[in-house]
Order: structure tokens, then C-alpha cells, then sequence
């Protein structure tokens, strides 16, 4: 309402509308200035995906090549176990590496020796939409299981 309860009451009882009327206006006026937020919002994340892409991009052709080299490190110190890796890793990843440990105390730690951003899984990288996610990631969708292989293969060397 657009204003104390008793005037609109007074305001029936004269036979106008005058208030509703304003209520409706204002009303309309708040769903577009929402809506406009929404599109503010959406726009500003696709420019910050749009920059993201655009630095990668740069990045991939300055390289030279189409993979990129990671070190990927397993260390024991009695009954504990760590393994390491320069990206933003999933918690779907850090438990498929210790469900598949054959050590009891394994620690899966990201952002080690380097960082090259985030690290979703194969089925997050298929699912493709506007998220930060989406271009904020130097891998390629079948990289989860080449590192679960090469961590397995350390793991059982330890």
C-alpha cells in the first residue's frame, strides 16, 4: 500500500480508486526495475566469463600447445597419505581418491605446486552453461580420469 490503511477506506467510500490505482503503477514499476536487475546481473556475469575466456584463450596461444602440464605429487609420512594438485579440485574427485586409496589416511589437497583454476568433474565440464565454471577451466572434459589413474598408479607405489 502506498499509504496508511484508513485512506483507502476513505477513498471507497467516496466511490474513487485513486491509491489502487498508485499501488498497481508502483507495482508494475518494482517487477520491471527487478527485471532490469535480473538483466544487469546476467549481463555482468557474461562479460566476466567473456574476460575469463578471452585471458585463457590468450594464455593457450602465447603456450604454443594444446595440453598443459601439471605435477601431481603423492607423499607418505607414516600412516598418512597426501596427495597433491594445482587446481580447484571437487569434493567428487577428492572422495573418488580416497574411496579408491588403498591407504586408510588419505589427504587430497588442491591448489599445490602451481594453480590452473578450476577442476570440475567430466560430468560438470559435459553440463555446459553460464557459469563461472564454465570459463574459468583450462581442462578438458576427459582429464578426470587420467588424473585418477596417474593418482591411483602413485598411490600404490607408496
Amino acid at each position: 500500500p502506498s499509504y496508511y490503511s484508513h485512506r483507502y477506506l476513505h477513498e471507497q467510500s467516496l466511490g474513487r480508486d485513486d491509491l489502487q490505482r498508485l499501488d498497481a503503477e508502483n507495482r508494475r514499476n518494482m517487477e520491471q526495475y527487478m527485471k532490469n536487475i535480473h538483466v544487469m546481473e546476467e549481463l555482468t556475469r557474461l562479460q566476466t566469463n567473456l574476460r575469463l575466456l578471452e585471458r585463457h584463450q590468450a594464455r593457450n596461444v602465447e603456450a604454443g600447445k594444446r595440453t598443459l602440464d601439471v605435477e601431481v605429487t603423492a607423499l607418505r609420512i607414516g600412516d598418512f597419505v597426501l596427495v597433491t594438485f594445482p587446481g580447484e579440485l571437487t569434493v567428487r574427485i577428492g572422495l573418488n581418491i580416497k574411496a579408491a586409496s588403498p591407504h586408510e589416511h588419505t589427504f587430497v589437497a588442491g591448489y599445490t605446486n602451481g594453480y590452473i583454476f578450476y577442476s570440475p568433474t567430466t560430468e560438470q565440464l559435459l553440463n555446459v552453461g553460464r557459469a563461472q565454471e564454465d570459463s574459468d577451466c583450462l581442462l578438458a572434459p576427459h582429464w578426470q580420469p587420467l588424473f585418477e589413474e596417474k593418482v591411483a598408479d602413485l598411490l600404490k607405489r607408496l
